[in-house]
């Protein structure tokens, strides 16, 4: 009886794509927005569960450390068990750690269930991408699902803070996390009802070895950024964390280059430009991330602002992010890729240094708003051409791990923007002189974000990968 009822299910199947698309773009939307709305209920989980600004940053980065960490090893668990079933386990594995999340009584609680949250959001987002692809066979409209999946996931990255201010207004800080157990639900339901069942891919081996030592890298290098300020960044526990991080590098390198089935295959860095646009992605996601993580405390800590005000504070520059991610492939498929990165890193680096030059505990909102504004503007003009160059610098065997690639380096980079501008607010004499030193650090690493792009990002490959942006564009 229950394979006579997935056949019916499945027969039905190619009539409802849309309805496909319309539940990976959820799962697409509670992942990217559990990266941002956190970040304004920060200052009232301090004071419901008490802890430093140390603990703070673990709220944020293990939750993305831990989806940066298992991207990669996602993907091929897609293949090996089957995108629809690991794609559910995600949503499940996400809901619970929610609801923990809501119920935590304390930080160290909240913090491991954040974990499993990013584990969840590492199996929801590459499974995602994977059904979209196959549930369209006209590929104009797979294009165009493609688009809606970008679109919902960068409006909800810039709808977090007003969203998490509102919630927590309403319903107090646990709400951002209850929020998504009937989102979880409904997902779920309509996963195991409506997108198509595929068989499972058992050649496809899980690389352990490298995912483990993957990880544990990424935890010893963000525990260093993180704590050195509070541990001494010449204590002995800080040393001996620097120099695992580099021996797990190292030791990670030697372990995909000896692999038959790598979750990282080091050839695809061959390509220059596929590694340029990697690292670029990651320059982008540091200072951006960093921004939202140190602004958000500026806002409530410095200036004594409510969650929702904070929320609303942001709405300028989020709702710009909107609206020039839209803007950003149209002028890439006129003028190429070269032109919009690079133009995206200046004028955000020059918002970023406005910032760290007009802050101060008296400036008006008002006296912030152009350079925040300046880097609403300058930050979507970056990423749709750095996915594009990605995407044309493989095989098209390989394009779901290029992207994957991109989204692990861009999450690497949040994380180490949260811990080094985090380490910057706690190592100033106090907040607001942290925090201008976090925004002046961000200018020079969009300075060079702009230097490196001018300097490898040839214009014959803006040209030689226009259509593709024009068709992304429509």
């Amino acid at each position: 009886m229950p394979d006579c009822c997935e056949e019916v299910v499945d027969a039905h199947e190619p009539s409802r794509p849309n309805l496909t698309a319309f539940i990976v773009c959820l799962g697409c939307v509670v992942v990217l927005l559990d990266i941002s709305i956190v970040n304004v209920a920060l200052e009232p989980i301090a004071l419901g569960l008490g802890g430093r600004l140390s603990d703070l940053q673990w709220i944020v980065d293990a939750y993305t450390v831990a989806f940066a960490s298992f991207l990669l090893t996602a993907g091929t668990a897609g293949d090996r068990f089957g995108n629809k079933q690991v794609f559910a386990v995600g949503f499940l594995l996400f809901t619970i750690a929610s609801v923990v999340c809501g119920a935590a009584g304390n930080l160290s609680g909240l913090i491991g269930a954040r974990v499993v949250q990013g584990i969840g959001a590492a199996l929801i987002i590459p499974c995602s991408l994977t059904l979209l692809n196959h549930a369209y066979d006209d590929p104009i409209q797979r294009t165009k699902a493609f688009g809606w999946w970008a679109g919902s996931g960068g409006a909800s990255v810039a709808a977090g803070p007003l969203i998490g201010g509102f919630l927590v207004h309403a319903f107090g800080w646990r709400s951002i996390f209850y929020v998504n157990l009937p989102i979880g639900l409904a997902a779920i339901f309509l996963t195991s009802r409506y997108i198509h069942h595929e068989q499972p891919r058992p050649g496809q081996r899980i690389d352990l070895a490298g995912q483990l030592v993957s990880l544990l890298a990424l935890a010893s290098l963000t525990t260093v950024l993180i704590e050195g300020t509070n541990w001494g960044w010449f204590s002995p526990g800080i040393v001996g964390l620097s120099a695992a991080a580099v021996g797990l590098l190292f030791l990670f390198v030697v372990i995909e280059r000896r692999q038959s089935q790598p979750m990282l295959p080091l050839t695809l860095f061959r390509s220059a430009q596929f590694t340029t646009a990697t690292l670029l992605g990651l320059l982008l996601s540091f200072s951006f991330y960093g921004l939202i993580f140190t602004l958000s405390l500026y806002f409530q800590q410095a200036r004594h602002f409510t969650p929702l005000r904070t929320g609303f504070a942001f709405l300028p520059v989020t709702a710009l992010l909107t609206v020039m991610n839209v803007f950003s492939g149209k002028l890439a498929a006129v003028r190429g890729m070269r032109f919009p990165i690079a133009t995206g890193f200046v004028v955000a680096g020059i918002g970023f240094l406005w910032l760290g030059l007009a802050t101060n505990t008296f400036v008006s909102y008002s006296g912030l708003l152009l350079p925040l504004l300046c880097v609403g503007a300058g930050v979507p003009l970056i990423l749709p051409p750095l996915t594009t160059l990605v995407l044309a610098s493989v095989d098209r065997s390989q394009v779901g791990l290029a992207s994957a690639t991109l989204n692990t380096g861009r999450q690497i980079g949040a994380a180490a923007g949260v811990a080094v501008l985090g380490s910057l607010l706690r190592a100033a004499p106090n907040l607001v002189t942290g925090f201008r030193w976090g925004m002046i650090t961000s200018s020079i690493i969009y300075l060079v974000g702009t230097v490196i792009t001018l300097r490898f990002i040839s214009r014959a490959v803006n040209l030689g990968t226009e259509i593709s942006v024009e068709r992304m564009a429509n």
